[in-house]
């Protein structure tokens, strides 16, 4: 007589339902997806004139990013710390647009600080972006 029991493969087979963890996860993914809200993020506004800018316009303030990210206004080097004292400066008269031509390959970091400087500067003023290739 034996006293160990044979287990039969039948017999040690443990079999899972799974089917309501699916409708759980199912139901998750349909509450959260329902309930998200979707946020709106702000920011500048830029007019891409392409590459010959706008023509039309005669008197204006043009400030160029060059490819290393260096800042010239009317071909001299101003840097970053000058766009505010240069707009600010040329707008005492008059509220003219600003021109921010970006040569290909510039940081784009650069020209939004650009466009920054240029809005602290004068809030009013209507910056327009042109993409210049040099």
């Amino acid at each position: 007589m034996s006293l160990r029991k044979t287990n039969k493969p039948d017999q040690d087979r443990i079999d899972v339902n799974i089917s309501p963890m699916i409708d759980m996860v199912f139901i998750l993914l349909i509450f959260f997806i329902v309930t998200t809200v979707f946020v709106e993020e702000k920011g500048l506004r830029a007019n891409n004139l392409g590459l010959d800018g706008d023509p039309s316009l005669t008197e204006q303030i043009k400030l160029l990013v060059s490819s290393q990210g260096q800042i010239y206004s009317e071909g001299r080097e101003i840097g970053l710390g000058g766009v505010r004292a240069t707009v600010r400066n040329r707008m005492q008269r008059d509220l003219l647009p600003v021109l921010v031509e970006v040569e290909s390959g510039a940081p784009s970091g650069i020209m939004v600080r650009v466009m920054d400087e240029v809005k602290i500067a004068e809030p009013r003023a209507a910056v327009t972006l042109s993409q210049v290739s040099r």
